[in-house]
């Protein structure tokens, strides 16, 4: 009875912090349909708790159900594990980049085990396959049980891969940082569940998927301290940290550019498709500041809207400040037409060339930033930079 107490207790103490979690998951920590799977996720979570719990109330006799009833509950218990599954590896698929608006083969391969673990949970109430229930209302495993860990296992096998493929091919830190987090959390996850298939008495699943829905949003809270949650770049707040820093390296012989620089006409395509459009806008735009960056040695980051700080350190003695300007205008031109945007994405920048220690990083961003509003007057459909 003792152990009984302790297992509801902990149960209550889940749903409440799966509650929290509910509550503290805000669009800062991640996009919008990422916080909205999230959201899903800790709500299946929920259920299956409340199932779960019911099932364990009727083994312990505490309650009394008809055996009809206990199958449906039996059948919901399951289900829910089925579901947590499939949140965390929609959730994931999303956050990876995978799985975008359109149908692709990661939606398929997702959505088809689920739907077919389903559909054996009914069946089996009637035909025992996955389980069934005696006449003393106790659980008898199906020849069909072992599906169950398999299911699983495809799930951990695409999320175990996935996380591989981001970490490698990832060049922030943040982002090698949080595959390596979802890697560790889905191998702690597969270990819990083998181990719960090896204890009689209850079930443990509950805090491993907890624990998991834990770490990622730990992970994610403290990726958005330093990164953007609509296009995982660095923010605002790093920025300013890495100008500070660098600051304190630059001459007449070793200077910093640093370019203020936003999108051209972005109030016409949020009034005219919508905000929605608006943010793709904003991701075709940070897509192609990444993308020309990865020559430059330099540094990029969302300042806020449709305004990006970009810092290009020269590493050759005649520095063309229009080059990396031109080259994310060229890139951001070719990813509009390759996704057939009715528009066409261009920026505007204005920069400061920093040489003096003494001068601070607002100094600099507010002359980087008047260069720019020069730039937006006297050219209005492109986007040079002003000659000094």
């Amino acid at each position: 009875m003792q152990a009984l107490t302790v297992y509801f207790i902990t149960n209550i103490f889940l749903f409440i912090m799966g509650g929290y979690l509910f509550i503290k998951t805000t669009s800062d920590l991640m996009t919008k349909r990422e916080n909205t799977l999230f959201r899903v996720f800790i709500i299946a979570f929920g259920y299956y708790l409340i199932m779960n719990s019911l099932w364990t109330l009727q083994e312990a006799d505490l309650i009394q159900t008809p055996k009809w009833l206990f199958e449906i509950i039996c059948m919901l218990s399951l289900s829910g594990v089925v579901l947590c599954m499939y949140c965390f590896y929609k959730f994931l698929m999303i956050y990876f980049g995978y799985s975008k608006e359109r149908f692709n083969i990661y939606q398929l391969l997702g959505m088809l085990p689920f739907l077919a673990m389903l559909l054996l949970l009914v069946i089996s109430i009637w035909n025992g396959f996955v389980f069934s229930v005696s006449d003393d209302l106790k659980i008898v495993h199906g020849n069909g049980y072992i599906i169950l860990p398999i299911y699983a296992l495809i799930y951990f096998g695409i999320i175990i891969v996935s996380s591989i493929i981001r970490l490698k091919k990832s060049k922030s830190p943040q982002a090698k940082k949080n595959s390596l987090t979802i890697f560790l959390l889905t191998i702690f996850l597969m270990g819990w569940i083998f181990v719960d298939n090896l204890i009689d008495s209850f079930t443990i699943i509950p805090m491993a998927i907890f624990s998991v829905i834990l770490g990622i949003f730990i992970s994610l809270q403290q990726a958005g301290i330093n990164t953007d949650a609509l296009t995982q770049m660095n923010n605002r707040r790093k920025a300013m940290e890495y100008l500070t820093n660098q600051l304190d390296n630059v001459s007449e012989d070793a200077p910093l550019y640093i370019y203020i620089c936003d999108i051209n006409h972005f109030k016409e395509i949020n009034d005219t498709f919508g905000h929605l459009e608006g943010d793709k806008a904003i991701i075709i735009f940070a897509e192609s500041i990444k993308e020309a960056m990865q020559t430059s040695n330099g540094f990029a980051a969302r300042y806020g809207g449709d305004e990006f700080i970009i810092a290009v350190k020269p590493s050759k003695d005649k520095f063309d400040e229009n080059e990396i300007i031109e080259k994310i205008n060229n890139i951001a031109e070719l990813k509009c037409v390759y996704n057939n945007k009715p528009y066409n994405v261009t920026i505007t920048a204005g920069y400061a060339k920093c040489t003096n220690k003494q001068t601070s990083a607002e100094a600099y961003l507010r002359e980087a930033d008047n260069y720019l509003y020069e730039n937006k007057e006297n050219r209005k459909y492109v986007s040079p930079i002003k000659d000094l």
